[in-house]
């Protein structure tokens, strides 16, 4: 088995670009490039840095990165 992972950080996306849009087109990229495989498992994961409380950023600093890694086997 093995995995990609994709990622999507919020405050590099062109304006009205939306997250999943952005990711949508990593997938179908990854996807047409490789149309033999066989998708196991998928997992969605959003991290916040740095750590804030209630993960909501206050400070311009703050960066809110998506995940989305694909578990498949070709």
């Amino acid at each position: 088995m093995k995995a990609k992972v994709f990622e999507v950080i919020l405050h590099k996306l062109p304006s009205g670009k939306s997250p999943a849009s952005a990711l949508e087109e990593q997938l179908n990229g990854f996807l047409g490039q490789h149309p033999d495989l066989r998708i196991a498992a998928t997992h969605l994961n959003t991290i916040v840095t740095p750590a804030e409380p209630n993960a909501m950023p206050r400070s311009e600093e703050s960066s809110i990165v998506i995940f989305c890694t694909v578990f498949y086997t070709e």
